[in-house]
Formats: structure tokens, sequence, C-alpha cells
């Protein structure tokens, strides 16, 4: 299966407990994973260091990328809206990351309540947590 990994999994891979390792590690070794722009730019601003960032570059190659296209960037608008005006704030960059797995029929992985909170207003969009992928 293919899966858009949150930036909390690649955070939980790299400092995470070791358990917490095990597990992304495991499903990552049993899916597609893929990452797209705003969980790649998430993950530079959290690099403490120039060392740490050629380690996030070199992780982050492995994955695939995907973005919203051009036309696409209206229906994350939409989805903004529905989520205000059923009383939910949620980051940008989650709704970013929910909107290009709604279009583009993707699961999104991710450990954040935010995803359970969109998935109630948009129920098109498909969440996994880690634990529900090792089952």
């Amino acid at each position: 299966m293919i899966l858009l990994a949150d930036s909390n999994v690649f955070i939980k891979l790299w400092r995470g407990s070791e358990d917490e390792k095990a597990s992304i590690r495991c499903v990552m070794s049993k899916n597609e994973v893929i990452a797209c722009g705003v969980v790649r730019a998430e993950l530079f601003q959290g690099a403490k260091s120039e060392r740490n960032q050629r380690e996030v570059s070199g992780v982050l190659s492995l994955y695939g990328t995907k973005n919203l296209e051009d036309g696409q960037w209206d229906e994350l608008g939409h989805q903004l809206r529905q989520y205000k005006s059923n009383g939910f704030t949620v980051p940008f960059t989650d709704a970013t990351i929910a909107a290009i797995g709604i279009i583009n029929g993707i699961p999104v992985w991710a450990n954040d309540k935010h995803f359970d909170m969109m998935k109630s207003v948009i129920p098109q969009l498909t969440v996994y947590r880690t634990e529900e992928l090792l089952t």
C-alpha cells in the first residue's frame, strides 16, 4: 500500500524510543512510503545542525514525493473552509497533507489528532496510525 507520511512519522523514526523506531521501520518495510513538500520543509526546519540537515536529506531521498498541483490549491482552500465551518482550526501543513491524500486517493500515515478531526469533516480522508498498520 502507498502511504503519505506525516512529519511525526519521520520524527519518531529519528527521535522515538527503540520500540517506536522498530514499529516505524516495520511499517516502512511493508509499504511504499512517500512524503510531500510541506513534510520535507518541516523536517528540514527541525534539523539542529548542518550535519542533521544532511541526514534528513539522505533519508528523504529514499522516499517519493507527492505535492499539490496548480489546480488543486483551490480544493485545499475549500477543505480548509469546511473544517472552519465545522468549528475546527487545523494547521495549514496538516490540511495540505490531508488534501494531497484526499485528492490522490492515498491514505495518510499520521499519529496526530488533527487528522482524526479532519476525517470527521471529510470522510474521504483515510488515516492510519502506526498501531493500525502493524496489525
